[in-house]
């Protein structure tokens, strides 16, 4: 509609994955130097992962078509398939013909298809796009072709990209023989404040027959407000500028139009989110009903059993032996909560529990003296007051992550030292995960607003841009008080006073909340998780309140349900996912788990659908 006005030939920010549009960030040029170097190595696998929209397939296809002629490449962009389908879809790409149908007539047909391309000096890969979606058979018919090999040499390379949670799959214990032959991956970041607005340029070039569409800066700060650097937003909210500019008989695109442009795409989400929502409130309405109902009749005469869980007898001297650190179950005790929790009866559920040894020690310890995470209400007196402004205008960013991380590692008692090496890690989600590692707390990273941290109550390292700065700095949210707000990691002695409407005009709404799997649920349920976590879940729900379930390793329905409705308290996504955010609401929701607060009124909760 546009182009004959602005000069385009085509339009610049169409959503497909076209290679010429192709911008080489200084992460999208690494991620295709470690393909090119993992391809000319022979390596095995090769994982790339990276948020929704950072342009991972547009990479993918950029590569394929930069390998060179004595390079065979399969490219399988719809990975929802069975193991025997995937081979059969492998050998359609490399044109091979196969007399049977059987999974062994299909492998000997590409080994004999390998070894023939080996002979010649050919290399052949198998790109597979999306591959979050592969099932846990077709990740394991993969590691079995990855056995197809000489003495010396991999007879096919296969390159797996998906979305960060593919990296996850790929840590799982039941996956651990496949995640162990990754031998190079690669995490694709989104763009920074700097290279998206080069990145527009970028665009604008390839698709102008003439020069003189211009983007001001605050037209460039605002698209990078609402996309975060994730390309495929950025295209979104770029083409619909230019439609208003169009609209507006305007050649410059300017701050006003992006505000209004991005109201308009902030209004039709809302809208969205509204009617999904209320189609569902007949629904939540009724399961409420019978949970209540059934608990009411049910309740009571679990409530002791649940409580003896939750709250074991352990003598101070023996916890900390009979405490397990997350993360650190051995093979053996695995295999034996996979076996004892086939098939339990809720009669049987506290003695298989009771051999497990959930809980950190240190959040049990009332009686040996050991500290609680501070509150709110525990932050030092006497403390310099700043200005969020003035701060961030002289903020060391590179710095900013460390007192950021140190702040937030205080509220829950524990101490973040500063690892000189830590310093050279450029993904800002890897430096905290990493640091906050050995302190047995965990960094998970949201897109927020403030509505969600109020409701969260939790101190959270927040991302802000510095007026005119090109890179982000870091500051720790650590009290709300009405509409005072405060923020750490300035100094020790310093603490920046400021309110909502400040914070939203510096804040990227990127934010990485520290917190501790306090019951060792593991993965994400139900997809990728063990048979004692469901149960663990169950119990914790019947702690909570909810009663309608038998308590054993199925994820059911009632299960679910309880789920998505505290889901909806908090206002986070209503999938029935189990992952982290959801995790922590969950640890959030039982009051008796020793987590550091912004506020001392925990009753409150914004009504995130206004």
């Amino acid at each position: 509609m546009y182009n004959k006005f602005f000069g385009f030939k085509e339009k610049p920010f169409k959503l497909v994955p076209n290679p010429d549009y192709l911008f080489l960030s200084k992460c999208h040029e690494e991620a295709l130097a470690h393909l090119n170097y993992a391809i000319s190595q022979g390596d095995g696998f090769v994982l790339i992962t990276g948020e929704v929209g950072t342009g991972k397939t547009t990479l993918c296809r950029a590569f394929l078509e930069s390998l060179e002629d004595n390079t065979k490449a399969a490219y399988i962009f719809n990975p929802k398939l069975g193991p025997r389908q995937l081979l059969m879809t492998i050998n359609d790409e490399f044109d091979i013909s196969s007399r049977g149908n059987t999974t062994k007539e299909l492998i000997d047909a590409l080994n004999s298809f390998l070894m023939h391309n080996k002979a010649e000096g050919n290399k052949v890969i198998v790109l597979i796009d999306e591959a979050q979606n592969l099932s846990q058979n077709v990740l394991e018919q993969l590691r079995l072709l990855s056995n197809l090999e000489t003495n010396r040499d991999k007879l096919l390379q296969i390159v797996l990209v998906g979305q960060p949670e593919l990296s996850e799959m790929l840590e799982s214990h039941e996956l651990r023989q496949l995640g162990q032959r990754i031998t190079l991956s690669y995490y694709l970041r989104p763009l920074s404040f700097g290279e998206t607005c080069e990145y527009i340029q970028y665009r604008i070039n390839i698709a102008a027959q003439k020069a003189g569409l211009k983007f001001d800066r605050s037209a460039y700060r605002q698209i990078y407000k609402y996309s975060k650097g994730i390309p495929r937003l950025t295209n979104i909210v770029c083409d619909r500028a230019l439609l208003t500019a169009f609209v507006l008989n305007q050649h410059k695109i300017t701050g006003n139009i992006l505000k209004a442009t991005i109201r308009e795409l902030a209004g039709h989400d809302a809208r969205r989110s509204f009617w999904l929502a209320d189609g569902s409130k007949a629904l939540l309405l009724i399961f409420f009903t019978s949970l209540v109902l059934v608990g009411a009749i049910y309740y009571r005469p679990l409530k002791n059993g649940v409580n003896a869980f939750f709250q074991p007898q352990v003598e101070p001297e023996k916890a900390a032996v009979t405490a397990i650190e997350p993360e650190t179950k051995s093979q053996d005790e695995l295999a034996t909560l996979e076996n004892t929790s086939e098939g339990l009866k809720p009669a049987t559920t506290t003695d298989v529990l009771n051999q497990i040894a959930i809980m950190d020690a240190a959040d049990h310890q009332n009686a040996s003296g050991a500290k609680k995470p501070k509150n709110a209400g525990d932050q030092l007196p006497n403390k310099v007051a700043l200005d969020l402004k003035s701060h961030l205008q002289e903020m060391d960013v590179k710095s900013s992550r460390m007192s950021a991380l140190k702040c937030a590692m205080q509220l829950w008692n524990a101490e973040a030292e500063n690892q000189p090496y830590l310093d050279s890690i450029e993904d800002d989600q890897s430096y905290f995960r990493i640091s906050s590692k050995p302190n047995g707390i965990s960094i998970h990273r949201i897109e927020a607003d403030m509505g969600l941290l109020r409701n969260l109550n939790l101190p959270a390292i927040l991302e802000f841009y510095p007026p005119g700065g090109p890179a982000p700095g870091y500051l720790t949210l650590t009290k709300i008080d009405g509409d005072r707000i405060e923020l750490g990691g300035a100094a020790d002695d310093r603490v920046i006073v400021t309110d909502q409407n400040e914070i939203e005009s510096y804040w990227t709404g990127v934010a990485y909340i520290p917190w501790k799997n306090f019951l060792s649920i593991w993965g994400t349920i139900p997809s990728h998780t063990y048979k004692d976590s469901i149960i663990t879940l169950k119990l914790l729900l019947h702690e909570l309140g909810f009663a309608n379930f038998e308590i054993n390793a199925e994820y059911d329905d009632p299960t679910q349900i309880a789920v998505e409705k505290i889901q909806a308290k908090y206002g986070v996504p209503v999938d029935g996912f189990v992952g982290p955010l959801t995790k922590i609401i969950l640890y959030r929701e039982r009051q008796s788990f020793d987590m550091p607060r912004l506020t001392k009124d925990d009753s409150r909760f914004v009504d995130r659908k206004k």
